[in-house]
């Protein structure tokens, strides 16, 4: 994603920002929990994995992505562009 500072971005690359780091963000979230889901089936299943970890481990980055995404919507409010 990109990490220049929101107050040096225009309005346009606010929206697009938001709206991409949004998707990727969903999509990655969709995807820990089909993970977490896997694992949890897998662990029934066969017994302990390693792939329960997974999910876990990548979180924080869904979490990083939706605090961007809650500055961008600040910056914007500030512009009075939401």
């Amino acid at each position: 994603m990109n990490n220049r500072p929101l107050n040096g971005m225009t309005i346009e690359e606010l929206h697009n920002n938001r709206k991409n780091t949004l998707v990727v963000t969903w999509m990655l979230t969709i995807m820990l929990f089909i993970l977490l889901g896997m694992g949890i089936y897998t662990s029934i299943a066969k017994g302990f994995s390693a792939l329960m970890a997974i999910p876990f481990a990548l979180s924080p980055i869904a979490i990083l992505n939706f605090k961007r995404i809650k500055e961008i919507n600040e910056e914007l409010k500030i512009r009075g562009a939401q």
